[in-house]
């Protein structure tokens, strides 16, 4: 019974010993390291009308958008491309992508695209010259941010963010308004 006793008592402290770690470790994973979702705020910069005309139609319009991410986690988020869709009336008119990177923890990152409308498929919708005589052409405008993060090395945050944005475009005036709203999606996409 001798002999085992201190076999026992060593036992008996690392179990104590892996207690107290796991103990430490949910705590710190559920306070510090707890998963949070990043903050996406997206704005139409601006909006370039270089040249239009109703008959015959003539369009060349550039949508400048900036999505700035911020990243509370105590871990790198890593994304993936970042596609901005430009829409008139549904209809995908033009597209721009950033490629993949990532943002470093608990640190804010611009990124921004510059989307070429694509003037043969806007003038050529039954839209276009109504709205052209009234003017303002509507578009709206997707910017998709999608990626993950992992702490402590083993665990992984997966977040995604999309960002829709009503333009509407005064080509009479030279400027363009925008409302944008965001939608954080954290966990399973």
């Amino acid at each position: 019974m001798k002999r085992n006793k201190p076999a026992l008592i060593c036992c008996g402290v690392l179990v104590a010993v892996i207690l107290v770690l796991a103990v430490v470790f949910v705590a710190l994973f559920f306070t510090v390291f707890r998963p949070r979702s990043p903050k996406v705020v997206a704005t139409v910069l601006d909006t370039k009308v270089k040249a239009i005309n109703v008959l015959p139609p003539v369009l060349n319009i550039t949508v400048r958008v900036e999505v700035s991410v911020d990243n509370p986690n105590y871990a790198a988020f890593r994304y993936g491309d970042v596609v901005t869709v430009v829409r008139y009336h549904g209809d995908g008119v033009g597209q721009a992508v950033v490629p993949a990177g990532e943002i470093g923890a608990r640190a804010t990152q611009t990124i921004g695209a510059t989307v070429e409308v694509d003037t043969v498929r806007v003038a050529a919708t039954p839209y276009f010259i109504p709205e052209a005589v009234l003017g303002v052409l509507p578009f709206q405008t997707t910017t998709e941010v999608a990626g993950k993060a992992v702490v402590l090395g083993t665990f992984k945050i997966r977040a995604s963010s999309e960002v829709v944005c009503d333009v509407a475009v005064y080509w009479t005036k030279g400027n363009a308004t925008s409302d944008c709203t965001s939608t954080v999606h954290v966990g399973g996409r």
